[in-house]
Formats: structure tokens, C-alpha cells, sequence
């Protein structure tokens, strides 16, 4: 009898931390997307501290004083940059948008009046039309990428509201986040938080560098080449970098869909463009920025910005690189040394 009893108790205990933890991840996933505003605060706060700590090194400053000057400067340059060229941009992002529509319309047509054309469109609609990053739902992001950007300004206030205090007074909620462990974790709970701010700091600087270059090389060359809409594509380019793999893909369709509008030969010489800027990139650019800054390896990014952008949309996908980042070193510190005691060193040391 008494094992029969002891049987139902694991039974329902079983059962209880089961239910808890389906609960658990429902919750979670109901917040997923104040999630990721929360993630995205966390990593403009690695921003400005990094930014603050090297402005600490020259001036005799205090923590929030650095902070302060640090984010009155990015503001100041965001504004400046605004109005000096917020204006173009948008005019031709909005022209951009136009002319990707009209070329979208042209293509649709001139299959449509190829019969193997038209049976190319009728497999696309059957078989990729639910997929979950299909051609036509990246087409989709692309296109309404203007509406996500310039659009979802509450998004961007609460990233930045959240990062910054985050960043003036990162002490506080260090402390709050250590009293939710057991005593004899802290240091080692602080250690992990120390090692995905250093490995964060890391890859910010080596994507921010990149998105840079990127943009300017690809402004030179649409130039080279006789494109319109020059300053639109280089800003998409460059920013669309921040997420690496698919961001200079979807960075392309626009490109070849508005020279498909001039000539195919146009068409033809942006690829080769956006095909050196990604080789200089990826062999020359990364490699330099790379000797200080966190790399991955290409499979474990692309499977990360599949899984989140799946999941969380294209919020997901451009948060999904740093957020793999943080993963990583977690384990790394949590189970690759502690549980396995290996002696490795983790990413950004």
C-alpha cells in the first residue's frame, strides 16, 4: 500500500511540474514580443555602456555622467543625421517602394505570358506560399520593411527608454536580478551576465563596423553603375546588414527589381555590386573586425535567424544573432565548464 501510495505522489508530482512548466512556456510565449522589446533595450544598453566606458577612459567621469554625455551625443547625431538626411532618404525609400511594386506587377506580367512562366507562379503560390519564411512573406517583409522601420516608433521609445536606464544605473538591477538566485550562485550568476555583456559588446562593434562599410561600398558602386535611388538601397543595405545572411538577401531584391525597371543588363551589374560588397565583406571586412569581435559559425547563425524568425516574425530575425550570442556563452559558462569541466574560453574572451 505504502508503494502504491509513494507511486501516485511521483505520479502527481510528475504531472504538477509538467502542467507548471507547459503554463510556464505559454506565458512566455504570450510575452514573447515584450520579450524581445526587453532583450532589445538590454543590448542599446551594452551600447551605451561600452560607448561610456571608453569615454570614462579619457575624462575623470562618473558612471552616469558618461552615460548622460554618451546618450545626449546619439541623440545629437541621430537628430543631426535626420535633418540632414532624413528628408532624401525617405523620399526615395518611399519612391523605392513605389517602383518595387511597378516591377513586382512588370514580372508577374511577363510570366504570366510564359507558359513555363506561368507554371513557375502557379508552383510558387502551391507550395511556398505557406511556408514560413517563404519568397512571398520575405517579399512581404521587405516591402512593408518602410512601415516596421519609420512605423513602429513606440517599439523604438521603449528600447531606448529601457536601455538607458538599464545603462545609468546597471548596479541596481544587477542586484535585483542576483537576489532571485540562491546566495552560493551569485558570483557565478555574475559572471555569466559580465560574459554576454563582453560578448555582446563585441559582436555590436563588429556589426556596427560592418553595417558602415557595407553602406558605403554599396553607394559607390550603385553610383559606378548609373542606379537611381542611391542613397535608399545603400541605407537598406547597411542596415539590413545588422542581421547577417539574410539581411544583405533581402537587402538585393529590392536593388534588382528596380534596375529590372531600366534594363536587365542594369539588373545584372547591381548583382555583381552586392556580390563584391559581400565578398569584400566576408573576407576582408569581417576578418579584420573579427580579431576583437565574437564570430559565429554560419550553421549555428542561419539556424538561430530561421528558428526566431519563424517564431517572432522579423522582430525575432533581427534580434536572433545576439540573442543566439548570449545563448551560447551561457552554456558555455553553465555547462561546458561547470557540468563538463572543460577548460574553454568563452565568446568575447
Amino acid at each position: 500500500m505504502s508503494s502504491y501510495t509513494s507511486y501516485i505522489r511521483r505520479l502527481l508530482a510528475t504531472i504538477g511540474i509538467t502542467a507548471l512548466a507547459i503554463g510556464l512556456f505559454m506565458l512566455l510565449w504570450q510575452l514573447s514580443y515584450v520579450l524581445l522589446l526587453i532583450f532589445g533595450g538590454i543590448l542599446f544598453c551594452v551600447f551605451l555602456i561600452g560607448l561610456a566606458s571608453i569615454l570614462q577612459r579619457w575624462l575623470p567621469l562618473p558612471h552616469w555622467g558618461a552615460v548622460m554625455i554618451v546618450t545626449a551625443v546619439v541623440l545629437g547625431l541621430l537628430v543631426l543625421a535626420g535633418y540632414l538626411a532624413g528628408p532624401a532618404i525617405m523620399e526615395q525609400l518611399l519612391q523605392l517602394r513605389e517602383q518595387i511594386s511597378g516591377s513586382i506587377k512588370q514580372l508577374e506580367a511577363y510570366l504570366k505570358d510564359k507558359e513555363w512562366g506561368g507554371a513557375l507562379l502557379q508552383w510558387v503560390q502551391g507550395k511556398w506560399q505557406h511556408a514560413p519564411l517563404s519568397p512571398s512573406k520575405l517579399m512581404g517583409e521587405v516591402t512593408g520593411v518602410f512601415s516596421t522601420l519609420f512605423g513602429s516608433l513606440a517599439d523604438l521609445f521603449v528600447i531606448f527608454f529601457i536601455g538607458f536606464y538599464l545603462a545609468l544605473h546597471p548596479r541596481l538591477y544587477m542586484n535585483g536580478l542576483l537576489f532571485l538566485f540562491p546566495s552560493d550562485n551569485r558570483a557565478r550568476i555574475k559572471e555569466v551576465v559580465h560574459s554576454i555583456y563582453y560578448a555582446l559588446k563585441l559582436w555590436l562593434i563588429g556589426r556596427a563596423t560592418s553595417m558602415v562599410v557595407v553602406g558605403l561600398l554599396t553607394a559607390l558602386g550603385l553610383w559606378l553603375i548609373g542606379m537611381k535611388l542611391i542613397i535608399a538601397l545603400a541605407f537598406l543595405a547597411g542596415l539590413l546588414s545588422f542581421v547577417p545572411f539574410i539581411g544583405p538577401i533581402a537587402a538585393l531584391i529590392p536593388a534588382v527589381l528596380v534596375a529590372l525597371l531600366n534594363t536587365p543588363t542594369q539588373a545584372v551589374y547591381v548583382l555583381v555590386v552586392y556580390a563584391v560588397v559581400q565578398v569584400l565583406e566576408s573576407n576582408v571586412i569581417t576578418p579584420f573586425v573579427q580579431k576583437k569581435a565574437v564570430s559565429l559559425p554560419p550553421a549555428i547563425m542561419l539556424s538561430g535567424q530561421l528558428l526566431m524568425g519563424t517564431m517572432f516574425g522579423i522582430h525575432g530575425l533581427a534580434l536572433s544573432t545576439p540573442f543566439v550570442v548570449s545563448i551560447i556563452v551561457t552554456v558555455q559558462v553553465l555547462y561546458v565548464r561547470d557540468v563538463l569541466k572543460e577548460k574553454i574560453q568563452p565568446l568575447g574572451h
